[in-house]
């Protein structure tokens, strides 16, 4: 559960993701009220204008946010998961799509990135960077693949601030998400971590604090959803 670390959680989040792969985009889309798939949208749109090259989208999952990538940009796009599972599932979706040619989908590790210094234009990560073991280094890693100028875009659940907002949403997050998740995917264990997850997480001002730390200049970030999702924006 969110309480653990290190290998323990990262093994515990990967076999997770391989036995919900198969419903995870009718879940992701159910519980976000259809909006997840904008918010990607949202994400591509601030990662890809005014940069040339390759982009990088790390925590890939299905692949959706890579696709918008590859929609609007005018490089390669290779789209990285530690999951195989969800990595077949992007490939058969991406064979659907007119961008099949400009997608590569490689198999990794958000800690230690397969891929030179300043190899990228852009990278992106969205709904990953509570999963992985130590985001402080999974931005410093992005921070050292991407180009100097280039930009560096996370999309995530935070912490609300306090007041009825919150208490709505951890009572939608402690509730229906668990009875939902299992009812659809027959795994309630996999739908109790995300609430523990994001209760576990950073609110929006402390995220960015996180990727001025690692070095990233110019941080901003806007939040949608009522303050329960927020897109972060850096640059090397």
């Amino acid at each position: 559960m969110a309480h653990l670390t290190g290998v323990a959680k990262a093994r515990y989040v990967s076999r997770m993701f391989g036995r919900i792969a198969r419903r995870y985009d009718l879940l992701n889309g159910m519980l976000s009220w259809c909006q997840a798939q904008s918010w990607r949208r949202a994400a591509a749109e601030l990662a890809a204008p005014g940069l040339n090259g390759p982009a990088l989208d790390v925590a890939t999952g299905t692949g959706d946010l890579a696709f918008e990538l590859a929609r609007l940009g005018r490089g390669q796009v290779v789209a990285l998961d530690f999951n195989q599972e969800m990595l077949a599932l992007a490939r058969a979706k991406a064979a659907e799509t007119d961008w099949e040619d400009r997608l590569t989908f490689v198999l990794g590790d958000a800690h230690e990135l397969p891929f030179p210094d300043h190899a990228f234009a852009s990278a992106t990560i969205a709904f990953g960077l509570r999963n992985v073991i130590s985001p402080p280094r999974a931005f410093a890693e992005l921070r050292r693949v991407v180009a100097t100028g280039g930009r560096i875009v996370c999309l995530e659940l935070v912490q609300p601030s306090m007041g009825l907002t919150a208490a709505f949403y951890h009572l939608y997050l402690d509730r229906i998400v668990p009875h939902l998740g299992r009812c659809v995917s027959g795994d309630g264990e996999a739908y109790r971590y995300l609430p523990e997850s994001v209760r576990a997480f950073l609110t929006a001002r402390q995220l960015q604090e996180l990727m001025e730390g690692a070095g990233l200049r110019g941080v901003w970030y806007q939040t949608l959803n009522w303050g329960t999702v927020a897109i972060h924006v850096g640059c090397k």
